[in-house]
């Protein structure tokens, strides 16, 4: 029973994955934390299927969730939310508690692994460059190629600034390593920032300046 639930669990991470790489708002196909996720789970799951009892099938869900741990530091300190990213993570969790329930030797092994795994999870989503400004900020990163980054810049962000003091910038989203999906938002106001990855609705991106601190003129 608990094998199958494993297979289960193993099998949601890899199609939340694949969910991600082919569902989401960025132009131009998966990022690569995508793309590793999509192999590394696939690889799990053959692992699972076939050498199950392995103490590297468990070490690598040890890892993997560690990974997760560092990712979803890294998207909560952002002020960003990603409903696929937080699915894949709570896949991982529930896989690897399966593995080593099944194996419980294994377990003092967890709190060595976490911490190491959660550092390369928070340095695979670098933070991203921040410029103090005492008044709000927007940097938007697009790119020429993108459908999504022309309506941000021609209906969306004219809208959802309209009364508003807030200053635009536009720059290229490939010279950002900390952008995976474009357009993303970089909205600043004195120390407080707030990241939104994808095209924001009107009424989604004015309530995020608003919650930053935007004021009418």
């Amino acid at each position: 029973m608990i094998r199958a639930l494993l297979l289960l669990a193993t099998g949601g991470a890899l199609a939340a994955c694949v969910a991600a790489a082919v569902g989401c708002t960025a132009c131009g196909g998966p990022s690569n934390l995508e793309a590793i996720g999509i192999v590394a789970y696939a690889g799990l799951l053959l692992g699972v299927l076939f050498r199950e009892d392995h103490p590297l099938v468990r070490f690598a869900f040890m890892s993997v969730s560690g990974i997760h741990v560092g990712l979803l530091w890294a998207m909560v300190s952002r002020g960003a939310f990603c409903g696929l990213c937080s699915t894949v993570a709570a896949f991982a969790f529930a896989a690897t508690s399966l593995a080593l329930a099944r194996h419980p030797r294994s377990w003092p092994s967890l709190p060595v692994l976490l911490p190491w795994t959660a550092a390369v999870g928070m340095l695979a989503a670098p933070p991203p460059p921040v410029e103090l400004s005492a008044h709000t900020r927007i940097v938007a990163y697009t790119r020429p190629d993108c459908p999504y980054c022309d309506e941000l810049r021609n209906h969306v962000l004219p809208e959802a600034t309209r009364g508003l003091e807030v200053e635009v910038v536009y720059r290229d989203a490939m010279d950002a390593n900390f952008v995976r999906r474009a357009p993303t938002l970089l909205l600043t106001r004195g120390r407080r920032f707030r990241v939104v990855e994808g095209l924001p609705t009107i009424d989604r991106l004015r309530g995020e300046i608003t919650v930053l601190g935007g004021n009418g003129p």
